[in-house]
């Protein structure tokens, strides 16, 4: 068990040591290391990696009147409600960035990442989040102006 876990953690550092250059990080924010806090919040570094219902884009939740995100629920079901991977990004935010493939190919990191690192660049980062403080708000939030998340400032990350 502690093997693969091992390795499950040195191929998800692979794969962001492999995308992290494409983040359009502000000055200051170090891209690999942003992305290894990302996955260690998200999913103790890959450990915890399983779809998470967000009740928000089901019936009855805050997004599911909006056109697309009610379409993509009567397609997928509860799947188009979940967000996957390491990175637990949202399938309606990935399918908005571009993503074209069903919910369960999200669960890959290789195949989420590119789509992480695109929701980072465009609705993080180019809507003017800049310190480590805002980026984590607006990852978990969409907007880093309503409240900071504190959860990457406690996360304690070693790179060996």
């Amino acid at each position: 068990m502690i093997v693969v876990r091992v390795k499950t953690m040195i191929d998800l550092y692979k794969i962001i040591q492999k995308f992290h250059t494409s983040l359009n990080v502000p000055t200051g924010i170090d891209s690999e290391k942003l992305l290894i806090a990302l996955a260690t919040v998200e999913s103790s570094f890959g450990q915890n990696n399983v779809p998470r219902y967000e009740p928000a884009y089901g019936p009855g939740g805050k997004y599911y009147a909006v056109d697309h995100v009610k379409r993509a629920y009567q397609s997928w079901g509860a799947w188009a409600a979940c967000s996957y991977s390491s990175f637990q990004i949202l399938f309606i935010v990935a399918r908005e960035l571009g993503f074209q493939g069903t919910p369960g190919a999200l669960w890959d990191d290789k195949v989420a990442l590119p789509f992480v690192i695109s929701y980072l660049n465009v609705r993080v980062f180019g809507k003017g989040a800049v310190t480590i403080e805002q980026v984590a708000d607006a990852y978990n939030s969409g907007s880093y102006k309503d409240q900071i998340v504190t959860a990457y400032n406690n996360a304690e990350v070693l790179i060996v």
